[in-house]
């Protein structure tokens, strides 16, 4: 018969995974992504004039990519409420697994995604290349619907024509709700996966929740090493500063841990008759 505790974990858990997968099957669909846009120009110097272009999107308009989001959200969501209905044994180890494994996927994705928008979630003066293949397929329609509507008409009445290399020759991205939604999404669910499959592994939650936070901080920090790059050109690079700061804060984790556990066994150890 499983204890109070074990039957509020689970109900916890099921709880997290089926509204974390709800929301990452629907904020892709439904809520604003990105902001995308650029501008086009014509004319040069003191002459030139210049138009702003934006446009609001939803994850999957962004990117047909972003229908993966959505079903790793729906799996998600119906891995967390089979552990409710699926009995006691190997089975309830390996459905944490399997959502722990399907965050550990979202989480490289949208770390990679991240990683281009900068820390103020967003970036400006990127080529359409440099957006990698999750953008660069909705900003090269971007840029073919603005050329179509601006190249060869006037800047403005009297002014310059607009120039075809300067529309849209770079572009600008900035998250909006569903992506800083989604993103949080998935992180809950990697931490709660990790969380649970460890506790079910070794049916002790502080060692769990100890294991599952710096395991988890680790590979986050080696996922965040590998979606950056440093620019050659460029005068500081932070390559292998994520994992570092996570291994940092992971001893941190296990040094807190270890000490208050020595502090209970003090503390035990007073309270006996005798001493």
């Amino acid at each position: 018969m499983p204890s109070r505790f074990e039957r509020g974990a689970t109900a916890a858990f099921v709880v997290v995974t089926v509204a974390a997968g709800v929301v990452a099957a629907v904020a892709p669909i439904v809520l604003p992504g990105f902001v995308l846009g650029g501008s086009a120009c014509g004319g040069g110097g003191s002459d030139q004039r210049c138009t702003a272009i934006v446009r609001h999107v939803s994850l999957v308009e962004a990117s047909p990519r972003a229908w993966a989001f959505v079903a790793g959200g729906v799996l998600c969501l119906l891995l967390g409420a089979a552990v409710r209905l699926v009995p006691r044994g190997r089975a309830r180890i390996a459905l944490p697994l399997a959502v722990f494994a399907l965050a550990l996927a979202g989480l490289v994705q949208t770390t990679r995604i991240e990683e281009k928008l900068g820390p103020d979630g967003g970036t400006y003066g990127r080529t359409d290349a440099d957006w990698g293949g999750f953008l660069s397929p909705t900003l090269v329609d971007l840029r073919e619907d603005a050329v179509s509507r601006y190249d060869g008409t006037l800047t403005e009445p009297g002014g310059p024509p607009y120039d075809r290399e300067q529309i849209l020759d770079s572009f600008f991205v900035r998250a909006e709700s569903g992506w800083r939604v989604l993103f949080v999404a998935v992180v809950v669910l990697f931490f709660a996966a990790a969380f649970e499959f460890v506790r079910r592994l070794i049916g002790r939650p502080a060692l769990a929740a100890v294991t599952a936070v710096s395991a988890g901080l680790v590979i986050w920090g080696l996922v965040l090493d590998d979606a950056s790059t440093c620019d050659p050109g460029a005068s500081e690079c932070y390559d292998g500063l994520p994992t570092a700061l996570a291994v940092s804060a992971s001893a941190l984790v296990w040094g807190a841990y270890l000490a208050g556990v020595l502090i209970h066994r003090i503390v035990v150890r007073a309270r006996r008759p005798g001493r």
